[in-house]
């Protein structure tokens, strides 16, 4: 249920070994990368291989949409992927596919089977974090749903999994989650759960990521998605009728990071109805963060905030998701 992220470059440092550790010993499910991971395209693939020949089947998970938002750049001598409203301006969904299928293949080929992509926020050119750098496909809901769907397809044909994001709608809000918590209850309309409905019943969603938002209609305590059962239990999977994985965007982003211990944050987050957990370990890295992790959980499981079957419906749900793909 731990996706790790580490510090270092390359195989060689230490924090490959920290990770190395861990997958050996079977503490983490998966490895997260972020840019500071990716300095090099040797070194990047470096890594994946020493983790791949570590644990065959641990995910190595990074940010590879397109845009501005791709770690595997072209830079580093990887095929350039348009960001997604170029690729809605200037292509139909069926040649998106076919763009997503060249990409997803230079994507395995590196050593990855995550994809934390693709975005289903409504393109907005008045926000800062997804519409300013054209991260989504237009603002029509069967339109972002065909191409974000078509994304989706590519991916997992080439055996990688996909995370939707950000539920319940990033894409009108006014704020980055990354430096704080963004409150989207007055720019947030119900029409930005449309293209993930869509997704949904279309059986592209297999793994969906909610934002570190705050909605206070949604969920009157005001707590963020992250860590909210009535938005991702009671919105997403009963009222939406989704069944796939849910995985949380970074809890060391300072939205969280500054508002909840670590405990807290994992085990909320686990409460809400998360079954990955992503902690890129970088503010402040913990080489024992995973036996902490696990700890907590068994602590959770003896206080009676969740029971064993419910991590073990974590567990089922991580396995239908690897069957998919693998």
């Amino acid at each position: 249920m731990l996706l790790l992220g580490f510090i270092g470059d390359n195989p060689d440092t230490d924090g490959a070994d920290m990770v190395a550790e861990h997958l050996a010993e079977g503490r983490i499910g998966g490895v997260l990368f972020l840019r500071h991971n990716v300095r090099s395209r040797d070194g990047v693939e470096a890594l994946a291989a020493r983790f791949r020949t570590i644990k065959p089947d641990a995910w190595l998970a990074i940010d590879q949409e397109g845009g501005a938002v791709q770690r595997l750049s072209e830079d580093l001598g990887y095929t350039a992927i348009p960001r997604a409203y170029n690729v809605l301006q200037t292509m139909d969904a069926d040649e998106a596919r076919a763009l997503y299928r060249r990409a997803a293949v230079e994507f395995r080929q590196a050593g990855f089977n995550m994809n934390l992509a693709p975005v289903a926020d409504v393109q907005d050119d008045a926000n800062g974090v997804i519409g300013q750098w054209g991260r989504g496909y237009g603002d029509d809901a069967q339109t972002i749903a065909a191409y974000a769907g078509a994304f989706i397809d590519a991916f997992e044909a080439e055996g990688a999994a996909c995370a939707i994001k950000h539920f319940p709608g990033h894409g009108r809000s006014r704020g980055d989650s990354h430096s704080g918590f963004v409150d989207i209850t007055q720019s947030w309309s119900e029409a930005e759960l449309e293209p993930f409905r869509r997704l949904i019943e279309s059986d592209h969603a297999h793994l969906i990521m909610g934002g570190h938002l705050t909605h206070s209609g949604l969920d009157p305590a005001g707590v963020p998605v992250t860590v909210s059962r009535p938005i991702l239990t009671g919105l997403l999977r009963e009222q939406m009728g989704f069944e796939g994985a849910l995985i949380t965007d970074d809890l060391d982003m300072g939205a969280i990071r500054e508002n909840y211990a670590q405990r807290d944050a994992v085990i909320r987050s686990i409460a809400a109805g998360n079954d990955m957990i992503m902690m890129s370990n970088s503010a402040a890295p913990d080489p024992e963060l995973p036996q902490k992790f696990a700890r907590w959980i068994g602590e959770a499981i003896e206080e009676g905030t969740f029971g064993e079957a419910r991590i073990n419906r974590s567990m089922q749900r991580l396995d239908v998701l690897e069957q998919r793909v693998g």
